[in-house]
Parts: C-alpha cells; structure tokens; sequence
C-alpha cells in the first residue's frame, strides 16, 4: 500500500499566440498576471505551428507569440480550472471581437519538479483524463538534471531554448520549495 501525500505546488504557464490587428502584448500581459499574478516571459522565433494556427486566427505576419510563467507556485490539480478559464477566454475574445477568427490561443501548463504538463481538451493515448473535459498531456520529463521530451513532444517544446527556459524555471522552483513541507 502507497501513502497518499499531497505532491510539491507547480508553477503555471501559458504559452499566448494572439493576432495582432486584434489584441497587443500589454493587453495579454494584463490578462495573465490578473490571473496568475507576478510572472516571467520567454519569447522564440521557434514556431513552427504558425501555419496551422493561421487558419483559424488569420495571416502568418500577424501572429505572435509568447510564454508566461508565474512565479507563484501553486497546487497542481487547479490545472483543470484553469484550462476551463483559458478556454472561457478564447471564447469569450471571439465573440468580442464577432469574428469566426480566433484573436488569442491560450495554452495553459504546469511546470513540476518531475515534469512538465500542457492541459488539453483532446484525448489521446498519453494523455490521462483529469476531469471537465481536461486532460494532462505530459511533454517533458526531468531525468538526468534536465528535461527531456517525449516522442510526441511539440517540436517548439523540445527546442534547446525551449529546455533551458523550463530547466531554468525548475530550478526556481527548486529554490521556491526547499524548506516547504507542500
């Protein structure tokens, strides 16, 4: 028989790719950090899902992109609230703006000191269900003093940059836990 202890607190993120002509990076910012409160931003040219996401948010050029991580650690299982906050969002900026486009794509994920998880609405055979229509799709594993992907990692997530950010981030959250019994 296993104990059942509550696991360390995360650190969110969202990975926010918006239109342009629609929303400015200020106004991204604001909506994450009334949300998630103080954060850092990571930004990479590295995109290469630009051209699928163009059909539903408009022309290449328009498209940006950036990573906010809050600083705040929190309790891993209000993934799914946030997920559902994101989505809510995404909506609620589409019917804003009365387009058939979406302005903004929210990602929202969960950086551990084991992993790190993207919340979806789809199902997939690695993904495991976490209730409301989430679920957990782990892309990075920490082994060896670094993440790792998986084989169905997204290629941005698996850039260098891209693991030297979240490698980063754990070790701020390393420092954020140590002493804490969470």
């Amino acid at each position: 028989m296993s104990n059942l202890i509550l696991p360390s607190h995360g650190l969110f993120f969202g990975s926010a790719l918006w239109n342009d002509d629609c929303l400015s990076v200020n106004e991204i910012r604001k909506i994450w950090t009334e949300r998630f409160g103080e954060s850092v931003e990571f930004s990479h040219s590295y995109f290469p899902m630009k051209n699928y996401y163009s059909k539903q948010m408009g022309q290449v050029h328009k498209l940006k992109r950036i990573l906010f991580a809050s600083l705040q650690s929190s309790p891993r299982e209000i993934i799914v609230d946030h997920k559902i906050w994101a989505n809510d969002l995404e909506q609620k900026l589409m019917l804003n703006f009365n387009r058939e486009l979406r302005p903004l794509n929210l990602d929202i994920g969960l950086l551990t000191l084991e992993n790190v998880v993207l919340a979806t609405g789809k199902s997939f055979a690695h993904r495991i269900y976490l209730g409301r229509g989430v679920y957990a799709d782990l892309n990075l594993e920490f082994e060896h003093k670094s993440m790792k992907p998986l084989s169905w990692t997204y290629p941005d997530y698996s850039h260098p940059d891209f693991i030297e950010f979240f490698n980063w981030l754990r070790g701020f959250l390393l420092r954020k836990n140590a002493g804490k019994n969470t």
